[in-house]
């Protein structure tokens, strides 16, 4: 069997590692995990409502704020005995994410960590969020190294000066980190699309690591009329929540139609999160803006690969275990063999108590190299076809 590679799991210790950057905790804002919470779910849509006419923060707080950032969500607390903070941001332990890990029969576990971005929501200096950032990596490049190999550090960056995040990268990469977090949406007026992100896929391209979009990075302009909803702040959530596929649809659009995957043909795009249940209707749609109709309204495309046959090589999503995620074998049916990876997302709770357990019993009727590529070897041929793979 190829070994299992997991590329989206967690580490969100909250403030517990600034402990180790005294220095900056003092120049830094008390963290406000329910802020990141309410800029992931409607951000979207409140970035273009004036403060002055937002919902209170209270209001748009989740529900469940105390079960995501606080006290045990019921059910929880078999699966995460081994983890001191036993919640969304808990102290890192990689003694003890290393025995889950081989436990799971995992050969190598991508981990992120959101706490330096959940910083940076907070701060307006540029050299401050990059300092944040720089730290926070440092900080999970440290705690994945005393992960016995099994563990390597998912790089987060801050798109501001894109001088920065090529630099960060290669810093990243020597501490033996493969996936970058990327965004959906543009920064400083510039989409991942736009020629001046070339320098960020050509270091991608040459260190050997791959964007993903995970969400909470994905992001819409919507009329900001939407977020009046009569004061209803759970439906303003429903509604935002609902529209999670449009960002990674339209950043993969504008990566294919504007040529980012044939000028850097090694590269990969990976989705985490975002749902895999659209990505069948998009496979089907996405050449009709090629056809000759469409070129009357649209123009030439400039490309020389069917845009379908672009995105089954170069992206590569994730599923967790329901709602866009499902039924997961009939989004398999309707896809190429090779797009849909494993991953647990351990330990947020919308991941999996025994990953490899629940797809070995939902996939058994799947082609054994078929179920073996899901797992583990779509995932490694993407890094070796960039000059190194992963084991």
């Amino acid at each position: 069997m190829t070994a299992i590679i997991d590329i989206d799991a967690h580490f969100e210790p909250g403030e517990d590692w600034l402990e180790v950057y005294p220095k900056l905790a003092k120049r830094l804002p008390k963290l406000n995990p329910g802020l990141l919470a309410v800029d992931a779910i409607v951000g979207d849509l409140l970035r273009a409502v004036p403060e002055a006419e937002r919902p209170p923060l209270p209001e748009l707080m989740p529900p469940g704020l105390m079960a995501l950032f606080g006290e045990e969500k019921a059910g929880e607390k078999a699966r995460r005995t081994e983890f001191e903070g036993k919640n969304q941001f808990e102290v890192a332990n990689a003694a003890a994410r290393v025995k889950w890990v081989r436990e799971q029969g995992i050969a190598q576990q991508h981990v992120i960590c959101l706490a330096g971005i959940a910083y940076n929501l907070q701060i307006a200096e540029l050299a401050l969020r990059q300092e944040v950032i720089s730290a926070c990596n440092e900080w999970l490049a440290t705690t994945c190294a005393a992960g016995e190999g099994l563990l390597r550090p998912v790089t987060a960056l801050e798109y501001h000066d894109l001088d920065f995040a090529v630099a960060e990268l290669a810093r990243m990469r020597a501490h033996g980190s493969r996936i970058f977090l990327i965004p959906g949406y543009p920064v400083n007026g510039k989409p991942p699309s736009h020629p001046e992100w070339d320098r960020v896929w050509a270091a991608a391209s040459d260190l050997g690591m791959l964007p993903m979009l995970h969400t909470g990075f994905e992001r819409m302009h919507f009329d900001p009329g939407w977020a009046n909803q009569g004061g209803d702040t759970t439906l303003l959530r429903m509604i935002s929540s609902s529209h999670r596929h449009v960002a990674p649809m339209t950043l993969i659009n504008s990566m294919i139609y504007s040529g980012v995957f044939e000028r850097f043909p090694k590269l990969t795009l990976l989705l985490a999160e975002v749902g895999t249940g659209w990505l069948p209707f998009l496979h089907r749609e996405i050449d009709d803006r090629i056809s000759p109709t469409a070129e009357l309204f649209l123009g030439k495309a400039k490309l020389r690969t069917k845009p379908s046959e672009i995105l089954a090589q170069h992206v590569k999503a994730t599923p967790l275990s329901g709602g866009n995620d499902s039924p997961l074998l009939k989004i398999m049916e309707e896809l190429p063999d090779d797009m849909l990876v494993f991953s647990s997302d351990f330990p947020h709770f919308e991941g999996f108590t025994a990953p490899t357990d629940h797809y070995r019993k939902l996939l058994a009727d799947l082609p054994r190299p078929r179920f073996d590529a899901f797992m583990g070897g779509t995932i490694d041929a993407a890094f070796r076809r960039m000059g190194e793979g992963l084991l």
